[in-house]
């Protein structure tokens, strides 16, 4: 059984996770700090949450030792994007580029779930899925198809504006937060 955590970098580096949303170069400039302390990003409610490490601006996200030996940190910048619920909604840009010279970042959005009591924050990622997405609204937000599964963004911000546009109630609901992790 694959780990959400390898389903995730393999699954969007390749366009084998329907609907993610990818970029060829990184758009998201000087990352921000989310939370000053320990912080867990929880990618499957099945799974335990994974523990970071802080590199300047970016976030590396470890695999759980069940994850296997051979699995790679992911690296995530993030940016506010807007409020939602009571809480931020962070937008991620996390690196996905593999060892045969592919260039590939996927972008993911986060919001805190709760402080535990060890005073470690848990944060909820999920990924928005570009299938949803109309024609007129690719155009709109500079989105380009890319294949049968992935979408392409090239503007940062243009992208950030449609997550805005088009899931702005989706973030307030934890209805969609659970079907999207």
């Amino acid at each position: 059984m694959f780990s959400i955590f390898r389903v995730f970098v393999a699954g969007c580096a390749a366009l084998l996770l329907s609907g993610c949303f990818l970029s060829d170069k990184p758009l998201i400039g000087e990352g921000v700090y989310i939370h000053d302390g320990p912080l867990t990003f929880c990618l499957d409610a099945d799974e335990p949450c994974h523990q970071t490490t802080l590199q300047e601006d970016v976030y590396l996200i470890l695999p759980n030792p069940e994850d296997g030996a051979d699995e790679k940190p992911i690296a995530v910048r993030f940016r506010p994007l807007m409020k939602a619920g009571g809480e931020t909604i962070w937008l991620g840009e996390a690196d996905l580029s593999g060892e045969d010279d592919k260039q590939a970042w996927g972008y993911v959005v986060a919001r805190k779930l709760k402080d535990t009591d060890l005073g470690v924050r848990e944060y909820e990622v999920a990924v928005p899925d570009c299938s949803q997405a109309s024609a007129s609204q690719l155009i709109r937000y500079g989105l380009e198809k890319d294949g049968p599964y992935g979408c392409l963004v090239t503007d940062i911000d243009a992208f950030a504006e449609y997550l805005r546009t088009r899931h702005a109630e989706d973030f307030a609901s934890n209805a969609w937060w659970a079907q999207a992790r």
